[in-house]
């Protein structure tokens, strides 16, 4: 019983870590328009305060879940909180935009050792399938919380007066520091230590090159557009030469029995390589959403950060819901339950459309958001399940970064990408007509997404996700 309750006691810290990684996306949403008036920044070079961080997260996963391999999990995963800390009050005392953004960056990458130890002591802690449905369920629990704490906090905080700060979206980040001291006491004390021996030491040459290939693609596709061809174009080529470099490398790396950073052995599950494609669709439709609802209700509707944060706030609470049952429902409906969910989505989608048309913030504005949310819970969780499952052990962490990557990555391609069709219709004035324009053909882009979604899994066999043969055995469990 005690080794029963030390799992739980150990996920709880680690899904506190996972929640502030996910707050540190949200967080900054709201709060873009007045870091974008404090620092005096154009669109695009805002959008990388938040994008930045996705692409330091997701080009360090990989390598974050390699080295929780080699070094050890808890090692790993208490250094990156320390990181994490440091470049957190970096960013909360930075002066300029170019500041901001390399230290978005850093901390991004401190979260990339973070998070694949977080799956992979899941998948590590809770072998049967029953419990890390349940695990995962929570995990799914804390994107939730995470997603709404985000929103709220980046609008309460960019209201209150600075107290030994300049300007009060300085606070965003500051917020992090007692936490991270506390979590790390919590992990020292109470996590397992956990590492493969059969574990390769990492390839920091492919790391580097992976890292350039997605910084500059991101670049490309954000300050690229607005500025000028060139810086399009160039970095565009640069990007998948990199790219192509990593993954042949790999491919050498792995004919002279050399451990690659990517093990290309992940792509022959077929069931990893769908559910990863449904994941990244998915990314690239939540993230922007998010980053495009928040300007639209403040540029758009002229709500201010907080009553922004607050209507978002709803999301989140329709997510938490939905996650405290979603598990069960997964366990008896299987697959149906991700179908429905994606539908859901979809639908409140066209509704908002319809409402923010009316100019309606009202009691069915945060319905359907909150539904939006339900939604999003029903889908989200199972994702990394299937793509985790049935894959050995020494495969785990390497699976978990892939994974993890794939869901940053596309997330920050989702901003970056319907967050200039965003500004390109909203242009600098912010008149209702030209910024709903934009929230009109953002909201085109995610529902083909959502379209990519749902056909994938009805491709996915029903086996993925074993349903209970008895409702009532599946909620007394």
């Amino acid at each position: 019983m005690k080794n029963k309750n030390k799992k739980w006691i150990q996920l709880v810290i680690l899904l506190l870590v996972h929640l502030m990684t996910i707050v540190d996306i949200f967080i900054v949403n709201v709060a873009i328009p007045s870091i974008q008036k404090g620092m005096g920044s154009s669109n695009s070079i805002t959008q990388l305060v938040v994008v930045m961080y996705m692409i330091g997260f997701a080009s360090f996963l990989i390598i974050g879940g390699k080295t929780g391999d080699y070094y050890g999990r808890k090692q790993t995963f208490i250094l990156g909180l320390l990181f994490f800390m440091i470049s957190s009050a970096g960013c909360g005392f930075a002066e300029t935009s170019g500041q901001l953004i390399f230290l978005r960056f850093i901390q991004g990458i401190s979260a990339g050792f973070m998070s694949p130890q977080v799956l992979s002591y899941i998948q590590i802690l809770f072998k049967d399938h029953r419990n890390r449905t349940y695990a995962m369920g929570w995990y799914g629990i804390a994107i939730g919380i995470g997603t709404m704490l985000g929103q709220f906090l980046g609008g309460f905080l960019v209201e209150l007066k600075p107290v030994f700060v300049a300007q009060p979206w300085q606070y965003i980040f500051l917020i992090n520091i007692p936490i991270c001291i506390i979590t790390i006491i919590l992990a020292k004390y109470y996590l397992t230590p956990s590492k493969d021996i059969s574990a390769s030491q990492m390839d920091y040459t492919s790391a580097c090159i992976v890292s350039l290939g997605l910084v500059m693609l991101i670049f490309s596709l954000t300050v690229g557009i607005e500025q000028n061809t060139y810086l399009i174009v160039i970095p565009l080529i640069l990007s998948i030469g990199f790219l192509l470099i990593f993954i042949f490398r790999q491919k050498i790396r792995k004919s002279k029995n050399k451990e690659p950073l990517l093990d290309m052995d992940l792509f022959k599950n077929r069931n990893f390589n769908l559910a990863i494609s449904a994941a990244a669709l998915f990314m690239l439709m939540l993230d922007a959403y998010f980053f495009v609802l928040a300007v639209f209700l403040q540029k758009g509707l002229g709500l201010s950060p907080g009553h922004a944060g607050y209507f978002v706030v709803f999301q989140g609470a329709g997510f938490i819901l939905a996650s405290l049952f979603s598990a069960r429902l997964v366990l008896y409906f299987g697959k149906k339950v991700l179908i429905f969910g994606v539908l859901l989505i979809m639908l409140t989608l066209i509704i908002q459309l319809g409402l923010f048309y009316c100019h309606r913030i009202d009691a069915a504005g945060y319905l359907v958001i909150a539904l939006h949310g339900f939604g999003v819970a029903l889908v989200l969780p199972s994702f990394a399940n299937i793509a985790l499952k049935g894959l050995p052990e020494k495969l785990t962490g390497n699976a978990s970064g892939v994974y993890s990557t794939l869901q940053q990555l596309f997330g920050a391609l989702g901003i970056a990408c319907t967050g200039r069709i965003f500004y390109h219709f909203s242009g600098q004035n912010y008149d209702y007509k030209s910024v709903y324009t934009g929230l009109l053909y953002s909201t085109y882009v995610h529902l083909l997404c959502l379209t990519g979604v749902f056909i994938i899994l009805i491709c996915l066999p029903k086996s993925i996700l074993p349903a209970q043969t008895s409702i009532k055995k599946a909620v007394s469990q």
